[in-house]
């Protein structure tokens, strides 16, 4: 008897702590606003709510029409792996009856607006943009041939946003078979930037150097430095090379520059297993090694931590095998700038 009491004052104990960690785990705020947005002399409803969760988060507008009855929404949800979201406009919310409707909901979902986006955020849509999947292949599993050109300096902005429209919203932003959303619409790609955990580039050293270039990274991305011109030549992200599952984790470990080509060790964490990518500064081809190389191998003694270069080999473990991987650095190059 006296052992089932304290079994049950011990299950009794547990569980408030179960329910403070799921609510620490989820968390929400949410405003209401009544007012007349759209000067009918009719009182509007908008609802603003945010939620956020371990791995990803979410504002969602929503204005309710005091004469029609009419509910219009805007969500910016998304996962911390990504540096940008996508959002369409319903058809509805693009009439201009609606149009103070639609800028009071961008005033409380989004950034500042830019009337074009900068060169980082240029490098992730032209990366995911020409972004194949290499199922078979001997070497790689994914190529990205992003196009982007040298600029005369380099930052990272403020979070923002740009308006896209037609086919490029579609492209971004696939719609369904039989969505009622017309694929000539419109639409808001929001860029992010607080994930590159850094507020200026001026303090950063190069990492590697060679007679043509000085190389530099952040977190989560490399840049290059060619006389005195820059260029983006690497950005983690879900919808492109990868990533952590939260852009707080690093992801750019160890950097090599050989010539004209870079080897980079990309964590993903909570994994065990990095990526490997290797790039062309001047073709701009980024594309990963179709390896699960880690420091876990499953044998009493861990495997590599990172890569190394020995005797022109490119050396790593794999995650399930004991077995040194090695590849000469000649055969990766080829084989990368042969990719179509």
């Amino acid at each position: 008897m006296k052992n089932k009491m304290i079994k049950n004052l011990i299950a009794l104990l547990i569980i408030p702590i179960f329910i403070n960690q799921q609510l620490v785990a989820q968390q929400y705020t949410l405003d209401t606003i009544v007012k007349d947005f759209n000067n009918d002399k009719v009182i509007d409803t908008l609802i603003n709510y945010y939620s956020s969760g371990s791995s990803c988060s979410g504002r969602t507008v929503s204005i309710i029409n005091g004469k029609t009855k009419e509910k219009f929404e805007l969500n910016n949800n998304g996962c911390f792996s990504t540096f940008t979201k996508r959002i369409r406009i319903p058809k509805n919310l693009t009439l201009k009856s609606n149009k103070f409707f639609l800028d009071t909901i961008t005033e409380k979902l989004l950034p500042v607006k830019r009337d074009s986006m900068d060169a980082s955020l240029k490098w992730l849509i032209s990366a995911e943009l020409n972004l194949k999947q290499l199922d078979s292949h001997a070497l790689f599993n994914i190529i990205a041939k992003p196009k982007t050109n040298w600029q005369p300096s380099i930052n990272i902005p403020k979070s923002y946003y740009v308006n896209i429209y037609g086919d490029t919203l579609q492209k971004l932003e696939p719609l369904n078979k039989g969505n009622s959303i017309t694929k000539k619409g419109q639409g808001f790609l929001v860029y992010y930037t607080g994930g590159h955990n850094i507020k200026t580039l001026d303090n950063l050293v190069p990492v590697a150097q060679n007679k043509d270039y000085d190389i530099y990274k952040t977190d989560h991305a490399v840049f290059v430095k060619k006389g005195n011109s820059y260029r983006w030549v690497f950005i983690s992200d879900a919808n492109v090379t990868g990533s952590p599952e939260k852009h707080r984790w690093v992801s750019i470990n160890q950097i090599k520059l050989i010539d004209h080509y870079l080897i980079i060790h990309q964590d993903t964490a909570p994994d065990n297993i990095y990526n490997i990518q290797i790039i062309n500064i001047e073709t701009q081809k980024v594309a990963r090694l179709a390896f699960s190389s880690s420091h876990n191998n499953w044998t009493d003694e861990d495997g590599m931590d990172t890569f190394k270069i020995t005797d022109n080999l490119l050396e790593f473990t794999q995650y399930d095998d004991p077995k040194l991987i090695k590849i000469p650095l000649n055969k990766i190059f080829d084989t990368l700038d042969e990719l179509k």
